[in-house]
């Protein structure tokens, strides 16, 4: 299709997708798509829920209508220079850095984005894959505060970080690192994003989130990785890691974001483009117009990365949230949000891109009660909506201002479970159903003893741990991945100029 062509870009069926993802079959018994093969070394989930499509087909058209007219009629500010050239010599008008996206370079652009991709460990066996019905899991990040055993919140330290850089390599239920876990205000702003990257490449061997924010720090941090991981051209084929870019709602990349984007798309990072909205904020009150804007934003972060650099994997992310409109205090986990994530999940497959869903979000300062309700009842719309990537899937306080090592704990015991119920295993042989231990027993009887009970009893309670997970039992058990002393040694030499230089 040329630009300008009139006809709706979900084809002749405004019910068809726009282009097939990949779906991997409910009743593959594999882990396709991951390298690991130690079970104790976590790979991802595989969702075998069924997906919830909760729009019909002329809903889908319809947000898709208003993102595009969104697009093309109102625009989107691109507020970095070197993005503002690669649209304009494709041919987009540009009005100073506001940037009218025509329908049809979005889907032409759109059709080089892979519906699925892997992203590679330190240690092979950590390779993880997003798209299809893979879920990958991390922690929060962000944080500028951490509560304390004492219920105290603090600054975070580098101790924190680091405290909470190995408890994630440690646990199974998190399958990527996290740079920027929580924000150590003890370690000077100019060159902090590096110290964190550092960090989580010496402590972690997962694949992990970069820490770049700004296009400065993204060419820093990328370099930083191309030491350990064999050059920009290695990483482009084999990224170790993804970027996280946040539309400035309403529609607008401003020079930082726009700037991050730029340099990762031009290195071949995958980019998980993730609009945060509030309804009544920073986008108008209603579901509908939530989804048309965050639609149309991640439509234009991706139409601009694939214009940088077509086939660099993109992460199509949504989360629309509520406001107190009393205060203006935000509000989580509540039906309105549930509701936009399904929806968002679905649209994600229409377009066919991997989806980025919500995470264990609460408002609650504490981690009681109150905030493992929310994070609940915020984690299921997003597994149901088959997101492939859970950000913030443990950790998360106060709206993201805080992080907790005992709210992780809980989320990470969370988790063990469900990830017991997205895998949606049910063995079905006649073993199984266990008729000799219903002779045995006999009607009235009892389960305990019978030979059934005890030939299974070994592997039944290594299935169903008992005990919550610990964070400290995850610290002391954490045992730093080797890494090359030479690489180790050109990573802090790195990382001692670029202080020098500030």
């Amino acid at each position: 299709m040329t630009a300008g062509q009139g006809r709706s870009l979900l084809g002749p069926n405004p019910g068809d997708r726009l282009r097939p993802g990949v779906d991997l079959a409910m009743s593959s018994p594999s882990r396709e798509g991951t390298v690991g093969t130690d079970p104790r070394v976590p790979t991802g989930w595989v969702n075998r829920l069924p997906r919830i499509d909760l729009l019909d087909a002329e809903q889908v058209e319809a947000v898709h209508r208003h993102a595009i007219a969104l697009l093309e009629d109102v625009g989107v500010r691109i507020s970095h220079e070197p993005a503002l050239a690669v649209l304009r010599a494709a041919g987009l008008r540009a009005e100073d850095d506001l940037v009218r996206f025509d329908r049809g370079f979005v889907l032409e652009r759109l059709a080089s984005a892979p519906a699925t991709f892997g992203v590679r460990g330190r240690d092979r066996r950590r390779d993880v894959t997003f798209g299809g019905r893979h879920v990958v899991l991390t922690c929060t990040g962000g944080a500028p505060f951490v509560l304390d055993g004492e219920g105290r919140r603090r600054p975070a330290t580098m101790k924190d970080y680091l405290t909470f850089t190995r408890v994630v390599h440690a646990s199974e239920q998190l399958h990527l690192s996290q740079s920027g876990v929580v924000e150590p205000e003890d370690v000077p702003l100019p060159i902090r994003h590096l110290e964190m990257d550092l960090a989580v490449i010496r402590s972690s061997d997962k694949p992990y989130v970069a820490g770049g924010v700004s296009a400065p720090t993204t060419r820093d941090v990328i370099d930083l990785a191309a030491i350990a991981f064999g050059g920009r051209a290695a990483m482009a084929a084999e990224p170790p890691m993804i970027g996280i870019v946040n539309p400035i709602s309403p529609l607008q990349y401003d020079e930082r974001m726009a700037g991050s984007l730029f340099e990762y798309a031009r290195a071949g990072i995958p980019v998980v483009l993730m609009p945060f909205v509030f309804s009544g904020g920073t986008t108008p009150l209603s579901v509908p117009a939530a989804l048309a804007q965050t639609t149309a934003e991640v439509l234009a972060g991706v139409a601009l990365i694939q214009a940088i650099r077509p086939g660099t994997p993109c992460v199509f992310g949504a989360s629309v949230s509520e406001l107190d409109l009393h205060d203006g205090q935000p509000v989580y986990a509540t039906g309105g949000h549930g509701l936009a994530m399904l929806a968002s999940g679905q649209l994600a497959r229409h377009y066919g891109l991997p989806f980025r869903g919500g995470g264990a979000f609460t408002a609650s300062a504490l981690p009681d009660a109150d905030a493992m309700r929310e994070s609940l009842t915020a984690l299921w719309p997003a597994l149901l909506s088959g997101a492939n990537f859970l950000l913030h899937a443990a950790g998360w306080l106060e709206g993201s201002l805080a992080a907790s090592l005992d709210k992780l704990a809980l989320d990470l015991t969370a988790l063990r479970e469900l990830e017991r119920i997205v895998e949606a295993r049910i063995d079905m042989d006649e073993e199984a159903f266990a008729m000799d231990a219903f002779r045995e027993a006999g009607p009235g009887g009892t389960f305990l003893g019978t030979a059934h009970t005890l030939r299974h009893l070994r592997r039944a309670v290594a299935d169903r741990p008992t005990e919550p997970v610990s964070w400290q039992r995850l610290r002391e058990g954490y045992e730093e991945p080797s890494l090359d002393p030479a690489v180790e040694q050109e990573l802090r030499s790195f990382v001692e100029a670029r202080r020098r230089a500030e």
